[in-house]
Parts: structure tokens; C-alpha cells; sequence
């Protein structure tokens, strides 16, 4: 059986990393969690303190191997600082272009342990694999993904304001969709999941029916 490749897209808090998490361990795939390069990215920009105007010429001295040694720390990479800087960064035509490489790089050079790769992301069906074999968009009214966000952070225990999360939300899904490069859009051959009045184990169970349907051979 040739390794498939799945993507799922969508925007900020609609559910999409804890579902390729789990969807990724039952089916024995590979998550690459494609964000992650954005946010690394962000962080070592910081750590080096490069403006704007020294990070095109500094790409070209950043190996792939030594980049992915901050996409460890997980922690430092879900601030609030990092994600916004990532969000910006994004934007860059030449930063894209940049990630997108290492990103491919990482779907050709993936463990050959598993049967597959799950990419999660905001351009993984549009840009990073438009070859996928499953591609779902994955989204939901920005009411629920604030409140969803907003009861995360309470369980984190940080002290932030509804009204933050939605805003902040809000600006990140204009960034994302009005972006020049690579938007944050639906691929024309994806299927698409609203989960506004789902739960999780009711998209989780929708999601493995889709990929189960296009893919019969991956169903135990």
C-alpha cells in the first residue's frame, strides 16, 4: 500500500490539532503539525534579534536540521508573542516559500514506520500537498472557536478576557484569509466539516468516515 498523505485546514481553534492528534495514533500516520515551522521560525528570529529587513537575508544560513531543533519547545512557541510574530511573518512571501520547502522536505523524509502522513495546517491542501489523497477543511462559526479557545486558556489557568480571545481570533482570520500569499481558503477538491454544533467525538467520527470512504484499505 503506497503512504497516504491527509490534509486538514482550517482556521485558528476550529478543533484541528487535537483531532490529527487522535487520528493520527489510530491510524498509525505521521502528524506534522505545519504551524509549528511558522512559530519556530518566529522564535528563532527573536532569539537572534533580527528586524524585518535582516530576515531574508538570514534564511539563507539556516539549515534544516538545526531549524528543527526549535520545533521542540513547545512551550515558548505557544506564547502569545510567538504567535502573533508568526501570524506576521506568514505573510512574507519569501518566508513562505522558505517553510513550504523544509515542510515538503519533512513529507519525503518522514519514519517509514507508519503508514502515512497527516498534515495539519492553514495551506496544507492548497499549497504544502496538493497531491493529498484526503483533503478536509475543517471550520466553525468564530463565536465557538473564541469560546472554545477561551475555556483552554482557563484550563491552562491564564488569565485572559473572552472578549481578548475573540478578538484576537478575529484579526488572525482576516490576516490568514487576506494574505497574499498562500490564504487561509478551502482547496477546490476538499471536504467541508463545519463543527459549529458538533462535538468532538462526533467530528473525530465523521472525519474517519470521510477518510475511510476515499481510502477503504486504511479501515481495521
Amino acid at each position: 500500500m503506497n503512504r497516504v498523505i491527509i490534509t486538514i485546514d482550517g482556521p485558528a481553534a476550529s478543533g484541528k490539532g487535537s483531532l490529527c492528534k487522535l487520528v493520527s495514533k489510530d491510524l498509525n500516520f505521521y502528524y506534522l503539525e505545519t504551524g509549528l515551522y511558522y512559530r519556530a521560525f518566529a522564535h528563532l528570529i527573536s532569539i537572534e534579534g533580527k528586524s524585518k529587513l535582516d530576515v531574508s537575508s538570514f534564511i539563507s544560513f539556516i539549515k534544516h536540521e538545526e531549524f528543527k531543533k526549535y520545533l521542540k519547545d513547545t512551550k515558548t512557541l505557544y506564547s502569545k508573542e510567538i504567535t502573533n510574530a508568526a501570524s506576521k511573518l506568514a505573510k512574507l512571501e519569501y518566508v513562505r516559500k522558505f517553510i513550504v520547502n523544509m515542510q515538503k522536505s519533512s513529507i519525503n523524509n518522514y519514519d517509514k514506520k507508519f503508514n502515512g502522513i497527516i498534515l495539519e495546517g492553514r495551506d496544507c491542501g492548497t499549497v504544502i500537498a496538493p497531491e493529498a489523497d484526503v483533503k478536509i477543511f475543517l471550520t466553525a462559526d468564530i463565536e465557538v472557536r473564541a469560546k472554545r479557545r477561551f475555556e483552554q486558556f482557563n484550563k491552562n489557568k491564564k488569565n485572559i478576557e473572552y472578549e481578548e480571545v475573540f478578538q484576537d481570533l478575529n484579526k488572525r482570520d482576516i490576516r490568514d484569509k487576506n494574505r497574499k500569499h498562500s490564504p487561509l481558503k478551502k482547496a477546490d477538491d476538499a471536504m467541508l466539516l463545519d463543527n459549529t454544533s458538533l462535538s468532538f467525538e462526533q467530528t473525530i467520527k465523521i472525519v474517519k468516515n470521510i477518510i475511510f470512504s476515499r481510502i477503504p484499505s486504511l479501515k481495521k
